[in-house]
């Protein structure tokens, strides 16, 4: 059998499976052994959700549209291996950073590879939209972006891909505390490969959240008299110091 007849009837034998899924937005399935995941158009559970996230069968479709063009270029985005209008299903691409994070298995060498790919996206002229470390996965060999956000675009400016490196640096910060020393080694990483003026631009937008720290303050001061280690008020401060100190 020909190499597009099997990717053709397991694109159609996925699809299947994929109708009889309740309308999640995520599910996990497996097919002859192998794990995938299916996307389905957010539900939104209300008409005040839907006003401020917009029509999600345009967004789905913007999504796997942004997919392509991603791949195209050569970005480490999941790769599709079945899609209609209102689906699409995914490889797996591993275990989110997330979760490596929160169960003390990522090292100083994973977060440089984690810098290193998010310099790399950018090279490409791309900009991920929100990469926070639920959205990375690791497979033990390479590191994928997932999730595209609203943010996200082909066209990417300094200030778009300052963006998404605050974001990161924030998502570190969010999920190991804000004392981890995690966060340094992606930074410098990102800063050994990265461009001049995104760095430049990094700086500025953390200049620039200084209210934004301010209005919070009283947040982070309750979360941790409440002994609360996720606190994404401390996070803002410490994404802040950490880029001021670089």
């Amino acid at each position: 059998m020909q190499r597009a007849e099997i990717d053709r009837n397991l694109s159609q034998s996925l699809l299947l499976m994929a109708r009889g899924l309740p309308p999640r937005r995520l599910t996990r399935i497996e097919f002859r052994g192998k794990p995938y995941f299916v996307k389905k158009p957010e539900q939104h559970a209300s008409l005040r959700w839907r006003m401020q996230k917009g029509n999600p069968d345009t967004a789905f479709a913007r999504e796997m549209g942004l997919l392509h063009d991603f791949a195209a270029k050569g970005a480490a985005v999941p790769q599709i291996v079945a899609a209609q209008s209102d689906c699409m299903i995914m490889a797996d691409h591993g275990t989110p950073m997330q979760r490596f994070i929160i169960q003390g298995q990522a090292d100083a060498e994973l977060m440089q590879r984690t810098g290193k790919a998010l310099a790399e996206l950018h090279a490409l002229g791309l900009a991920h939209g929100r990469p926070s470390l639920r959205d990375i996965c690791w497979n033990g060999k390479e590191l994928t972006f997932l999730d595209l956000e609203a943010g996200a675009t082909v066209q990417a400016t300094p200030r778009d891909q300052a963006r998404d490196l605050f974001l990161l640096l924030h998502s570190v910060f969010l999920t190991d505390g804000a004392a981890s020393s995690l966060a340094a080694p992606l930074l410098d990483a990102y800063r050994a490969q990265g461009d001049a003026a995104v760095w430049a631009a990094t700086q500025s937008r953390a200049r620039g959240l200084w209210w934004l720290e301010l209005l919070t303050r009283p947040g982070a001061w309750l979360h941790h008299w409440r002994g609360k280690k996720r606190c994404e008020f401390a996070a803002i401060r410490a994404a802040r110091a950490l880029i001021a100190r670089g």
